[in-house]
This record gives C-alpha cells, sequence and structure tokens, in this order.
C-alpha cells in the first residue's frame, strides 16, 4: 500500500467518501469511518436511537483492509475534511492519534457518561492523553477460550480451572486427533491476542509493567514464558502459523480444533452464524493460570474517537455525549450479542453474559490486550517477530534478543516524541 503512494490512497479515499457530511446545526448522517463491514447493521441500529435523542443517525463506511484502513485515517486528519467519526484503537493507538492535534476532546462526553453510571472510569487511561479524554469505547471484550462442547462430552472433558488441569485438557484432545488450539501469525494482529493471554496467564504483573517499559524481554519472565510457549508448539497443542482465524469458527465446529482463544462477547456471533447453540455446542473458561490463584484477564477496548477538523465537530461531540446511553448501546449490544462498555446494559449470549457476571462478580483482574498496551511501531516489530517465532520456535533467545532491541529504541523514539 505504501508503494502506491498518494494516488492509491487517493483512489482508495474516492471509493469511501460516498455521502457527504450534513453542514452544522442541522442534524443527519454521521460520516462514520470503520474497519468492520459486517458490523454495518449494528451501527444503524444503534445510529438510529442516536438519531431520537440527538438528531444525528450513524452512516457507516468501510474499509476492510486493516492496514489500508490507518493509513486513510492517518492521511483525512491532515485534511480540512476528514470524517465526522472514525473507529480506533484505544491507549497508544489513540495517544498516537492524539498527540498529533487531530483529535477532538470528548472529556464532558466522558464525565457525563460516568456520572449517569453508563461507563466505568476505570477506562478513562485507555482514552486519555495529558489532560484530555479523547475517545469513548465502542467495544469492550474478554479474550477466553471457546470450546466445543460435544468434544469436551465425548472425552470426558471439563473446563479446567488450574493450568495443569489446561495442559491434561490439551492432551486430551491430542490423543484424540483433534488440534487443541488455533492461533495463527497471519495479519500479525491475531499474534496479540495470544501473546497477551499467555503472557498475562504466566505473570500478569510482569506483562503490564513489560507494556509501560517498566520490564523487559530480558527478565527471568520472559524466558519463562518462551520456554513454555515453545514447549507447546512443540507438543502439538496449536494449529500451524499460517492458519486462518477466519476458519476458526468452522474449525471448532467441525471438530479440527478442540479450543479457539478469542474475545467474549463478539465471536459467538461467528459461532452462531454457523448455527452453534450458545452454552449447547459452543462454552468458554477464563485461560487458567500459570503461576498464583488470582485470576486475569485480557480485554480488548476498541473506541470512536472525532477528528478535530471534522466540518461537524462541535454537534458529533455533543452527539456522543449520548452514545452510552443504554436505549442507543442496547440494539448494538444485541447485534453483536454483548461487548457494550456500558454496565447497566446486559450481554445476551448465554455464555458471553456469565463469564462478564464472573469476571465483575469475582473482581478478576483485567489486563489490555498487547495491541492496545504499548507504542504501535513496537507492537508490530514484537508481534512480526513473535510470529516468526510461532513458525519456527528452535530459538527463543535470538527472538528476546531482537525484541528488546525494538524495545529499546522504540520507546526511545516515543518518550522523545512526546516531551
Amino acid at each position: 500500500m505504501i508503494g502506491a503512494g498518494l494516488a492509491g490512497i487517493g483512489a482508495m479515499l474516492a471509493g469511501c467518501t460516498g455521502v457527504e457530511s450534513v453542514s452544522p446545526g442541522r442534524g443527519g448522517a454521521i460520516q462514520f469511518f470503520n474497519d468492520a463491514a459486517s458490523w454495518g447493521p449494528g451501527y444503524k441500529a444503534a445510529g438510529a436511537e442516536l438519531l431520537k435523542k440527538t438528531g444525528w443517525s450513524i452512516d457507516p463506511q468501510t474499509i476492510p483492509n486493516a492496514t489500508a484502513y490507518e493509513q486513510v485515517v492517518r492521511s483525512l486528519l491532515q485534511t480540512k475534511n476528514p470524517p465526522d467519526l472514525v473507529k480506533w484503537g484505544s491507549g497508544y493507538r489513540m495517544q498516537d492519534l492524539a498527540r498529533t492535534g487531530g483529535l477532538a476532546d470528548l472529556t464532558n462526553a466522558w464525565e457525563g457518561s460516568v456520572a449517569k453510571g453508563w461507563l466505568d472510569d476505570s477506562l478513562r487511561s485507555a482514552f486519555s492523553y495529558g489532560d484530555g479524554v479523547y475517545g469513548l469505547p465502542l467495544i469492550q471484550g474478554f479474550y477466553v477460550m471457546f470450546y466445543n462442547v460435544a468434544v469436551f462430552d465425548r472425552l470426558g472433558l471439563k473446563a479446567p480451572k488450574t493450568w495443569n488441569e489446561f495442559i491434561d485438557v490439551c492432551e486430551s484432545l491430542k490423543a484424540a486427533d483433534i488440534t487443541p488450539i488455533g492461533t495463527t501469525q497471519v495479519n500479525i494482529w491475531p499474534v496479540a491476542n495470544w501473546f497477551s493471554m499467555l503472557a498475562t496467564a504466566y505473570d500478569p504483573e510482569w506483562f503490564v509493567r513489560l507494556c509501560d517499559n517498566r520490564a523487559s524481554f530480558e527478565d527471568d519472565e520472559a524466558e519463562g514464558l518462551m520456554d513454555l510457549w515453545q514447549k507447546m508448539i512443540d507438543k502439538g497443542y496449536h494449529t500451524s502459523a499460517d492458519s486462518l482465524s477466519d476458519n476458526f469458527p468452522a474449525m471448532l465446529q467441525s471438530e479440527k480444533v478442540g479450543m479457539w482463544p478469542t474475545p467474549v462477547s463478539w465471536s459467538s456471533q461467528s459461532l452462531q452464524a454457523l448455527g452453534m447453540q450458545s452454552g449447547e455446542d459452543y462454552d468458554a473458561f477464563l485461560l487458567p493460570m500459570v503461576n498464583g490463584d488470582a485470576q486475569s484477564v485480557v480485554t480488548e477496548v476498541a473506541g470512536l474517537v472525532v477528528p478535530e477538523r471534522s466540518l461537524n465537530v462541535a454537534d458529533v461531540t455533543k452527539a456522543m455525549c449520548s452514545w452510552l446511553d443504554p436505549q442507543v448501546q442496547q440494539p448494538w449490544s444485541d447485534f453483536l450479542s454483548g461487548s457494550s462498555a456500558n454496565p447497566t446494559v446486559p450481554w445476551t449470549d448465554k455464555v458471553s453474559q456469565r463469564l462478564q457476571t464472573e469476571i465483575r462478580r469475582d473482581d478478576v483482574q483485567v489486563v489490555n490486550r498487547y495491541w492496545e498496551a504499548s507504542p504501535p511501531p513496537l507492537v508490530v516489530g514484537v508481534t512480526q517477530d513473535l510470529g516468526g517465532f510461532m513458525a519456527n520456535p528452535n530459538n527463543p533467545e535470538a527472538v528476546l534478543a531482537s525484541l528488546n532491541q525494538k524495545a529499546m529504541s522504540e520507546w526511545s523514539y516515543w518518550t522523545e516524541a512526546t516531551r
């Protein structure tokens, strides 16, 4: 895409700006750029409720290729007419845009939502930069292990509560000629998912420090984690590194894999589309801890940001004060079988609802996914190296040395750029 130059990006833009933004103050359709085409009906359902409250509906316009999407959004933020609303990552990915000055401050919308009980203020740091808040949560999910209920029942397996029980499940699945875990390095971001889950299960406190540059890839914890991962790959617990993540729902249904690490609740949508019933054909559990008893879980929080140069910035910023209203969130959450960050909005998928309740009831430690938890250039470099390790796990020491060099370099750049 980079090689295509500005002409290529211009061609993409021409195909993504089908609806002209409405003039300020008139109300109408919020031009919403996103990278999830299949979620269009959900966006529109939420927009229909937002229209009743604010006079603004949502017009989703999708760029399904993740690489092209990021390039187009970054380019448009520098123009005089960017989209009204953009789907974007939280954490350092949001900060990376906010520090350019291209995002509108949404502190009022955030604080108003918290005051009404629509939002847990503990998420604030994931959308803050400097003294402002520059995003609102679009979705929140928790990474768990989905499994095929029929397979577990046939093999006499139960959802494991300890790491040893989890390894026993993997061995039983392997003995039945079923690959235990569906993972992949394709598109690199799935690498961040499993790395986050395994690192959090191994040592959540170290993983949090690593993400904040308070720990190192040369630490003993890093060596122990890579040794564990290497053994799991060598024992055949994982699918081949070139597997496609889009195939995992069907592979779970057809019993080619026994477990699939992925978020509740929106991943249940893929299984339901295959005719699988929640709690009957598929279920899920929190990945047990390798060390210690205090349970932790990885969360993914995607966000909404408003470009500062949008022609409708004042009206859209005001409309975002109602985004987390339960009446707006319920149809959105229903579409994804859950995932609303509003704690008062119930998740409709039975499995997702149970796990959401358990996480909150048991005060489970919630850890941010690696993809959003460190500077984007570092995350890309790390996941590329880890993807290579998944394909060829023969030299974890060399991988860790490379990761450490990347971390020192990229953190230096990030710190200098944010001064």
